[in-house]
């Protein structure tokens, strides 16, 4: 009986270390020249659309059509990848009078969201490396 346990809390370990950490490489396809800051987060559901993330990064802004950027050390899960392109630098995402983004933005399922996202709907599952593009959604 005693081996049976020890095999299943062995069996459990080896099947645990399956998951492992990986390195998110994001590409941004559509990238205009607007100044700033290009701030990109990984968030898990607990951090959504909140100042924490699991990973990120800061890019130049005045860049220019597309952007590589590789996001390291993200373990598996489920999450959301956020890219807010900060032309006013003030660290948020700025609205219009409309109530509509002033400034670049994406994450994935960018172009099918027509109200503000819930994580469920912008998720991606990692488990290891993973390679993403996202296309900037820009106001006109």
């Amino acid at each position: 009986m005693q081996r049976l346990a020890a095999a299943a809390l062995i069996a459990a370990v080896a099947f645990a270390g399956t998951a492992s950490a990986g390195t998110v490489n994001l590409t941004l396809d559509g990238v205009q020249p607007r100044g700033g800051r290009i701030l990109v987060t990984v968030q898990s559901r607990d951090q959504f659309m909140k100042p924490a993330q699991t990973s990120g990064a800061v890019l130049d802004g005045s860049s220019s059509g597309q952007l590589k950027v590789a996001l390291p050390n993200v373990p598996a899960g489920d999450y959301a990848i956020s890219v807010l392109h900060d032309a006013d630098q003030s660290w948020g995402m700025t609205m219009g009078a409309d109530g509509k983004p002033a400034e670049g933005w994406t994450m994935n399922k960018a172009g099918d969201l027509r109200a503000k996202p819930t994580f469920d709907q912008v998720k991606v599952s990692l488990d290891g490396d993973a390679s993403l593009t996202q296309t900037m959604m820009y106001p006109k």
